[in-house]
């Protein structure tokens, strides 16, 4: 392997692994819309959204790896109903750690001054939709065409579509471009008449202008369910969701989550292969915004990142192995996308499992022809920086790239910040795998569509090399250029997306 130390040999892409909370958001955007701050006729009372009926749901949608958004009709501001606050005197909902956590944080607290205006949203950018509750509802939500609209566009998608507890309300109303109401025919809940009671009597007067239930069993053939008093209850009618009161947003969260695991067969995947150095947050600057329409699944190969596998004993057919198990865990077709050493990688997994493969998208990636190995491409590079700054270890079965090159040979282009972060993150890289040759055939490696991104200032993997290699493969259906270094997906996020949704 001292031969290896002559070598331009690759390189690749590294990443922050400490960017953001691993995970948070990659399954894509939700949507909440809450009441903005009202006044209640019956009571006085100031009026708006219900912290539980907000907090619990987001808790459950973030730790299952969604993006919460919250948008209001107004926009700005929501206010909570005093009786939801954890620390209201009354010590109604002292309970509520959930949302005491949510009230104590300021970055919680500013997005509730700041919510999203409703008109302003793009309803493609959510793959569901919960409508809060609280008291604000009864009266903002009840006669809003606006947000009655945005709620049966959104459910005419097929995509969940929740409200719960007084957010329900708007369903009395709700009605189809058919002229139905949309709960025709549909088992549902909300807020029940015995509950209103309870609260009525609780305060020591009448507190909503109407009763959802007894409205709802004025509609037709309208299937309204309640649960026991002040319990979890939540039901599913398609892909209508509904929760009974303040104590099932987290019940009806579930449903949401359920319905979202089988609506993924509804989006493309997308397998993302990051290259040598770096690990699976190598996409961290594209991952969640693909996810928004998309299902991603990012690959975290042996060896890297947080993987102990010793390099010493690290193989490409290892590397093969991880991305194609990760693709047969999804139930179709996917789009397998590597970046820079991945080329390699994806190349021999796309002739193992062709038949799962929609297309591969090389981004300033290594294109082998059958029997080829990276570091034999990479002695053709004469545009890297990376193979004169190579420390290897004893025994050369790893390699560093030396401090001082990184940055200028791998993104130079890149923010400050990040390029403190590829040094800072930079780890040994397995050198075996580098010279494995790679076995493809016309049939089945060749049979699969491929795209190529170009880097055209990459001092990595060399703008040379990579226009070489796509002539050589002959089989390149189109090839785009970005001006960056060699992290595409890093120095501009938006056009590697709008790139790689133009792959087709």
């Amino acid at each position: 392997m001292k031969q290896i130390l002559l070598l331009p040999v690759i390189f690749l892409s590294m990443m922050a692994p400490a960017l953001a909370q691993h995970n948070a958001g990659h399954q894509g955007k939700i949507l909440m819309i809450a009441s903005n701050p009202s006044v209640s006729k019956q009571t006085g009372w100031p009026i708006g959204a219900w912290y539980s009926e907000i907090t619990h749901p987001y808790w459950a949608f973030s730790e299952a790896g969604y993006t919460v958004d919250i948008a209001s009709p107004e926009g700005g501001e929501v206010k909570f109903d005093a009786f939801s606050d954890p620390e209201d005197p009354s010590q109604y909902a002292a309970f509520d750690f959930i949302s005491l956590g949510f009230k104590k944080d300021p970055a919680k607290q500013a997005m509730m001054k700041n919510t999203l205006k409703l008109s302003s949203v793009n309803p493609n950018d959510y793959k569901a939709i919960f409508v809060c509750g609280g008291q604000g509802p009864m009266y903002t939500f009840i006669d809003n065409a606006e947000v009655q609209k945005f709620f049966v566009d959104f459910y005419a998608t097929g995509k969940p579509t929740a409200a719960i507890c007084h957010g329900t309300c708007i369903l009395l109303k709700t009605k189809l471009p058919n002229g139905k109401y949309l709960v025709e025919g549909k088992k549902w809940t909300g807020f029940a008449s015995s509950e209103e009671q309870y609260a009525d009597n609780y305060v020591g007067m009448k507190i909503q202008p109407f009763r959802i239930e007894d409205e709802a069993r004025k509609l037709p053939n309208s299937q309204f369910v309640v649960g026991a008093p002040f319990s979890a209850f939540a039901v599913e009618d398609g892909n209508l969701i509904t929760g009974q009161q303040q104590n099932s947003g987290a019940a009806a969260a579930k449903l949401v989550l359920e319905q979202l695991e089988k609506d993924k067969k509804r989006y493309p995947t997308y397998v993302l292969v990051h290259g040598a150095w770096a690990d699976e947050s190598a996409w961290g600057f594209v991952r969640n915004e693909l996810a928004k329409k998309a299902n991603v699944v990012v690959v975290n190969l042996p060896a890297h990142g947080v993987d102990l596998t010793p390099a010493n004993k690290t193989t490409l057919a290892d590397y093969v192995k991880t991305v194609t198990d990760a693709i047969n865990l999804q139930p179709g077709k996917v789009t397998l996308v590597g970046h820079s050493m991945a080329g390699v990688v994806i190349s021999q997994v796309a002739e193992q499992i062709p038949q799962k493969i929609e297309k591969l998208v090389y981004v300033a990636a290594y294109l082998p022809r059958h029997g080829e190995d990276l570091l034999s491409l990479s002695k053709q590079d004469a545009q890297s920086k990376v193979g004169a700054a190579l420390e290897f270890s004893a025994d050369y079965s790893s390699a560093k790239i030396k401090k001082e090159v990184i940055v200028p040979a791998v993104c130079a282009d890149c923010p400050p910040f990040m390029q403190e972060v590829l040094v800072k993150y930079h780890k040994e890289e397995p050198a075996g795998p580098l010279s494995e040759k790679v076995s493809l055939t016309k049939a089945k490696f060749g049979s699969v569509p491929k795209y190529y991104i170009h880097t055209t200032q990459d001092m990595a993997v060399g703008h040379a090399l990579q226009k070489q290699m796509v002539k050589a493969n002959g089989g390149i259906l189109k090839t785009f250029d970005m001006a960056t270094s060699h992290l595409p997906f890093v120095v501009n996020p938006q056009q590697f997306l709008e790139i790689l949704e133009q792959c087709k």
